[in-house]
């Protein structure tokens, strides 16, 4: 089973406007209601790769009701922790560009901490996927909390930055995925090119993580494991939604993983079902990725010798 944790879950309020005008008075063309929170993103591409999930984290409220509705009307499982705040809504404003503007969640006391380390602590193989922002008053350390609690059977996948990423490495994620702006405020300097990153990379997070993948935006992505780096140039086309890609882009990788795919796949699938949902108005679909995926360049950026 994959198990896909969201610990800050929304309801995502689309509002396509022709344009915005700052202090007066604007009217969307169309709104949109979706389920929201990088976990549930994550389950939302695995659904429509056809792959069985279960959704953990924290509901509540009439807004945790709603996105519950949402999650069983798309025949998505979950079974989160009840709370007694409201999940958030976040407004996401669609014009030429994209504004987003993201609340902060409710807060989660220690009972309903508890209550949730206590479903975690049951779960005994599958891969578990941790990303996305905390409740308000959490630490980003309660990752690591929470990796901890695993069972030596469950694989995980950590899509998050900074201090937690490097502390992850101590228990050794199947999947880290970093961008590159990521990886500089680590390094602490700009990185002058794709062999740099790799390099820095390998030096740093490989074989501890099994695999890294680094989003460098409208450049591409790389791949680096203890044998292979890859290079995957953009893919082309009409960007309509940037929301999710990223969990699309572990969603990706967790099935084709799965489904024992070469590295070299594992990467392709995991970009063409990131830029499938780019090019779509929520996640990318089965066809779309599939074909996206046969259109992928991808590069050989040489043989790691593991050291």
């Amino acid at each position: 089973m994959i198990y896909t944790v969201t610990l800050n879950p929304s309801i995502d309020y689309i509002m396509r406007l022709d344009d915005f005008r700052n202090g007066e008075t604007n009217r969307a063309k169309v709104t949109e209601l979706y389920a929201g929170g990088k976990g549930i993103m994550v389950s939302k591409l695995l659904h429509n790769l056809d792959v069985e999930t279960q959704n953990i984290g924290f509901l509540g409220g009439f807004t945790g009701d709603y996105i519950e509705k949402l999650l069983d009307e798309m025949e998505i499982l979950h079974d989160f922790t009840k709370i007694n705040g409201n999940n958030r809504i976040n407004v996401k404003l669609k014009m030429d560009s994209e504004t987003e503007v993201n609340a902060p969640g409710p807060d989660i006391s220690q009972e309903e901490l508890e209550n949730f380390y206590e479903k975690l602590s049951g779960i005994d193989g599958g891969i578990l996927s941790f990303s996305g922002s905390v409740a308000a008053n959490m630490d980003k350390d309660i990752y690591i909390e929470m990796i901890k609690k695993l069972s030596s059977n469950t694989r995980f996948t950590l899509d998050t930055t900074g201090d937690v990423l490097l502390k992850s490495l101590g228990y050794h994620p199947l999947l880290l995925k970093p961008n590159q702006k990521e990886l500089e405020e680590i390094y602490g300097d700009k990185f002058n090119s794709k062999e740099e990153i790799i390099s820095y990379i390998k030096s740093t997070m490989i074989p501890k993580a099994e695999h890294v993948i680094c989003s460098l935006g409208s450049d591409g992505a790389i791949f680096v494991s203890a044998n292979n780096s890859f290079y995957i140039p953009i893919v082309t086309g009409e960007v309509i939604n940037s929301v999710g890609a990223g969990d699309s882009m572990v969603a990706g990788f967790i099935y084709a993983y799965m489904n024992e795919m070469s590295e070299e796949d594992m990467f392709k699938l995991a970009v063409a079902s990131a830029t499938a949902t780019v090019f779509s108005y929520d996640m990318g679909e089965k066809d779309q990725i599939n074909e996206i995926f046969g259109k992928l360049k991808i590069i050989n950026m040489g043989e790691n010798n593991g050291n």
